[in-house]
């Protein structure tokens, strides 16, 4: 099967990851080729197809579309595989042109999907986000599968705790600082961003130097999974998260706000509103306080054994593709 997937983001987050790693892992059996743009090309491997294209421009410029198009059609391909909100947006008039099925990846809630249904099928990455989609006969749930890179160490009630993400305002890091004003344990907090300065100065106002750390940027995000208790997920909306899939593979509780597919892999009572420190503090006291904690999240672990590795994600996605090729017989 001849695969090309479409990326028109330059960032460097969970979206970006996860279409890097999905061609990578089709492209060990399928020819696979990528759009995307020039600062990608040194992650993917050799058996990838990359094709540079830099669209970080107007997702309205006639003059990228009509090169993309032209990029696209030169690839030749079975299937099409688009990656999130402005990309749907470039191809959607060209889509219909098209005389081989389409598949777009929605990562995110929008408030406008009109560009994703031009699509023959759309791809979510939780049940959550198909329900809001609203249209079953063009959904499939496909998780945010990865790739573990170190070994699963036994559960320790160590009282260490981590939280992982760009340090950015939808991560919710400063309601999870705010959360921990009376929690007398550790807090690493792993990643980059804007925001670093901000939350540094926060958790010095808050007296919290001595329980609450900010890591930066990590290379070993596994290894520090496994040498802490639990993740914490304060954001205020997610697609996955995938920091849920690895903690969950690597037999660790996930606690925190209820989004993306937090709510199909973890227990209820460990689960609260968003964007309140109060509801999250309380949550985390919860947590504390159970004494039974690894057999209650025992049937996470095997829920994530069975959806979220790399495996079961790129089997699904081919099913998706078999799926789209059929649709347009």
């Amino acid at each position: 099967m001849r695969i090309t997937m479409v990326m028109a983001s330059d960032e460097d987050g969970g979206l970006e990851k996860h279409v890097i790693e999905l061609a990578n892992g089709l492209a060990s059996t399928h020819e696979v080729s990528l759009i995307a743009h020039p600062r990608y090309q040194d992650l993917l491997d050799n058996n990838v197809n990359f094709i540079s294209f830099d669209m970080s421009g107007s997702r309205y410029n006639p003059i990228t579309k009509y090169k993309l198009n032209k990029k696209i059609l030169d690839t030749k391909p079975d299937i099409l595989h688009a990656h999130a909100s402005k990309t749907a947006k470039l191809l959607q008039k060209l889509i219909p042109k098209f005389d081989f099925p389409s598949v777009v990846t929605i990562h995110g809630l929008k408030s406008n999907i009109q560009a994703y249904l031009a699509f023959d099928k759309i791809i979510a990455v939780s049940q959550r986000l198909a329900k809001e989609i609203n249209r079953p006969e063009k959904v499939d749930v496909v998780y945010n599968g990865v790739k573990i890179k170190t070994l699963v160490k036994p559960f320790e009630k160590n009282r260490k705790f981590i939280a992982i993400g760009r340090l950015n305002e939808v991560k919710g890091f400063d309601v999870l600082i705010h959360a921990w004003q009376g929690i007398p344990h550790q807090l690493l907090i792993v990643g980059n961003g804007e925001e670093q300065e901000t939350l540094e100065q926060l958790i010095q106002s808050l007296n919290l130097t001595e329980h609450v750390k900010l890591y930066g940027y990590s290379e070993h995000i596994h290894d520090q999974i496994t040498e802490a208790e639990a993740l914490i997920v304060s954001s205020h909306r997610e697609g996955g998260p995938y920091t849920l899939s690895e903690a969950l593979l690597l037999e660790r509780p996930v606690i925190g706000t209820d989004v993306g597919m937090m709510s199909e892999f973890v227990p209820g009572e460990y689960l609260c509103i968003t964007n309140n420190k109060e509801a999250l503090h309380q949550l985390i006291e919860r947590y504390l306080k159970d004494d039974e904690i690894e057999q209650r999240f025992n049937p996470s672990f095997t829920l994530a054994r069975q959806q979220l590795t790399f495996e079961k994600m790129l089997e699904h996605t081919l099913e998706v593709y078999q799926n789209a090729l059929n649709y347009l017989k």
